[in-house]
């Protein structure tokens, strides 16, 4: 009889322990959370609105990464070159036209984004 009695009690307290955590899990959270924030491009006209508007400023930061990568590149090729002309395997000119080359790469694309963006919003 005393092991029924402890196998009934291990049991009901999980039960009780299990029952409360479905309980509070099944209740609505009352807490005051923050609203969210709409996309720099508007959206305020619904969920479509929005959605599009998160779109659009996903394809801007794709844009931004394009550029950072680009510069990236470019500063990968001046070293690179740089050291060529130290090592005297190149000649300084061609180290100037690989960073004025590589400039108006950046620039280029730079103004691409801010173009992209303009037409976007």
């Amino acid at each position: 009889m005393n092991a029924v009695v402890r196998l009934f009690r291990h049991f009901s307290a999980r039960i009780a322990v299990v029952s409360s955590l479905a309980l509070a899990a099944s209740q609505p959270a009352l807490a005051a959370l923050p609203t969210v924030e709409p996309p720099s491009s508007g959206g305020g006209g619904g969920l479509m609105e929005t959605l599009k508007g998160h779109i659009q400023d996903g394809i801007v930061l794709i844009g931004l990464v394009l550029a950072a990568v680009a510069f990236i590149v470019v500063a990968n090729a001046g070293v690179s070159t740089f050291n060529e002309v130290r090592d005297g395997k190149a000649v300084w000119g061609k180290f100037g036209a690989i960073i004025v080359t590589g400039v108006v790469l950046v620039v280029a694309v730079i103004w691409f984004v801010g173009k992209s963006a303009e037409i976007l919003f």
